[in-house]
Order: C-alpha cells, then sequence, then structure tokens
C-alpha cells in the first residue's frame, strides 16, 4: 500500500532510466529545485547536464523525477544510492527507480488472420500483466502484415532462466499457430518447448504434444489435449476456461492480460502452468453442474405447482357439481 500511494502518478509500465527522489523530512521543508539540482544531481552524483534528459518536479508526492539518457547511467546511479543511502545529503530522500525492467513490446504472428485479437490477448494474460490491446503492424504500402504489438510486463519466476515467467515462443491456439518475440527474450528450443538453449544444442528427446520423453511429436499417438488448459477429455474450442478468459479479455477489463491471479511461480520454461489450469476448469464445471442441478430444481418446483393448480381446479369443479345437483 505504502508503495502504490509513493508511486501513484507513475505509469502502469513505468518510466525508463528515472529515478524518484521523494523528501522525507517531516520538520524541515525539502530543498527547491536549483539548491536539489546543485547538490544533489551536480554535487554529491557527479551527473553532467549532458547525461540528464529530464528533471521534473512532483508537488503531489515531494518529490523530483531524474530521467537519465542511458540505461547504464540510471543503473550506476542506484547502486550508489544502495551503498550510501545512510550518508550524505541522501539520507533526506528515500530514492527508488521508477522503471521497469519487465516492460516488453511483444510481437506476435498467427498465421490465421482471423483469429481475434482478444484471443491472442487472453493467451498472453496467461504469463505476462498489464498486456495491452493489439496494435496490427503495417508494411510501407499500409497493408497489416499479420504481425500485432502488445506492451506487457513479464511476472517474476525465480526459477527461470533470468528470473521472469516467458511465454512460449511458439505456440498453438485450437489449430493455428502461432509465434512470439521481443527484446531481451531468452533462447527458446523448438523441440522441447523450452528456454534457456536453442534446438541446435538441445539434447533432450521430448514431444511438444503430450511432454513425453520418449518420442517426438511426429511419432505421438496419444489423444490430442487442450491447448489451453492440457486437459485431454476436451479440445481448445470447447475449453470453459478460454471462455471465460476471452470474456474477460473482450469485456475489455484486466481479462487475463492483466489480471491479479496467484502467480505461476513454479513454471520454469514458460510452458507450464498444466495443474493450475486442470483446477481452474474442474472449478468452473463444478460451478456448471450446480447451477443445472438448481434448475432441474426449480424445474421440478414449478411442475409440482401446476400438478398441485390442477388438482385444485378439478376439486373446485367437483365441489361446483355436487352443489348444483343437491339445489
Amino acid at each position: 500500500m505504502e508503495q502504490q500511494k509513493k508511486n501513484r502518478a507513475v505509469p502502469t509500465i513505468g518510466l525508463a532510466n528515472t529515478v524518484r527522489f521523494a523528501w522525507i523530512e517531516k520538520e524541515r521543508e525539502p530543498w527547491g529545485r536549483e539548491t536539489f539540482g546543485r547538490n544533489i544531481l551536480m554535487g554529491y552524483l557527479k551527473l553532467q547536464v549532458k547525461e540528464v534528459l529530464c528533471l521534473q518536479g512532483n508537488p503531489l508526492e515531494k518529490a523530483f523525477d531524474v530521467t537519465l539518457y542511458t540505461e547504464e547511467r540510471h543503473d550506476g546511479i542506484m547502486k550508489k544510492v544502495r551503498e550510501e543511502k545512510e550518508e550524505g545529503p541522501l539520507c533526506h530522500y528515500a530514492v527508488t527507480s521508477l522503471a521497469r525492467n519487465n516492460f516488453r513490446v511483444v510481437t506476435v504472428t498467427m498465421y490465421n488472420p482471423h483469429v481475434k485479437d482478444e484471443e491472442v490477448r487472453a493467451f498472453l494474460g496467461r504469463y505476462m500483466e498489464n498486456v495491452s490491446s493489439a496494435r496490427h503492424l503495417r508494411d510501407s504500402l499500409g497493408f497489416w502484415n499479420g504481425k500485432r504489438g502488445f506492451q506487457a510486463l513479464l511476472r517474476e519466476s525465480p526459477k527461470s532462466v533470468d528470473g521472469y515467467l516467458h511465454p512460449p515462443a511458439m505456440f498453438s491456439l485450437g489449430a493455428d499457430r502461432g509465434t512470439l518475440y521481443y527484446a531481451r527474450q531468452p533462447p527458446f528450443c523448438r523441440r522441447c518447448m523450452a528456454y534457456g538453449h536453442t534446438l541446435a544444442s538441445c539434447s533432450i528427446k521430448r514431444c511438444r504434444f503430450c511432454g513425453s520423453e520418449g518420442h517426438e511429436a511426429r511419432e505421438c499417438d496419444e489423444p490430442k489435449a487442450c491447448h489451453w488448459c492440457g486437459a485431454k477429455d476436451h479440445l481448445w474450442r470447447d475449453c470453459l476456461a478460454r471462455h471465460r478468459s476471452y470474456a474477460s479479455a473482450a469485456g475489455g477489463g484486466a481479462g487475463d492480460g492483466g489480471s491479479k491471479e496467484r502467480p505461476r511461480a513454479d513454471c520454469t520454461d514458460g510452458t507450464g502452468e498444466k495443474k493450475a489450469r486442470e483446477e481452474d476448469v474442474k472449478k468452473e464445471e463444478e460451478r456448471r453442474k450446480r447451477r443445472e442441478e438448481g434448475k432441474s430444481g426449480k424445474e421440478e418446483e414449478k411442475k409440482a405447482e401446476e400438478r398441485e393448480g390442477a388438482c385444485g381446479d378439478l376439486r373446485g369443479r367437483v365441489d361446483s357439481i355436487e352443489k348444483r345437483r343437491g339445489a
């Protein structure tokens, strides 16, 4: 909560190479812009004017946001702050980086151009957060080249190759195949569908359909599994979890493209999450069965009421006939 309040004026994707100096002294007035620039930036941090892209005052946060030209200079300042934050004039400030190293611009190619943007966005949301709407990339003549651009944040995953959870570089949505790439993407193997190495150096013989290490995909005779949740009792087009995610994404919300679901930190190669998705499907099926049972129960009650009403009408007619006979 404290961190959210501190950074509430920062865009979700962060500000590249930007450091925030927030005043923390309660009994003293914060330094002015010129004093801060001369004493902190030029004096203590030894920054030159040509190294600073922008120095912005932030009265709401009682802070100054300093944007550097290069990532190296930004990292150097943060290193010095961590080492000497209790010394010198920096003791008056809470220094935080507003840069998001997990921000990526993802380019997705679907070989079927009729696949909906919301479907692709929902797929990315299984691995990434704050996935933006799709932007269709066009060539110099103005024709769409089949590629879609998304902005998103990688989720943290301590077990992965670089500390982040990565979506698979090759994937399928039903019968439609797709690929994706972005800057600083780890090497991806097309054989075992894992990050960290390429096909040329892969020594693992693994089927990308069923995950078995006893055969490759062309030799697989196992039943096809759902590309969304991994279950074998249905295919992608019938997956309840997929329809729920698609409806959320199409509704304009976080839509699995920015949802606050529990992180799948147990995924080390960017292609797991099978167990968690199967649990989601089971829960959805249980909810559907409860709805059907409730619906059938209401129908039985309605039929019983109709039978009671019919019996009441019959008794009324019999009583009326008997009264006429008695008269």
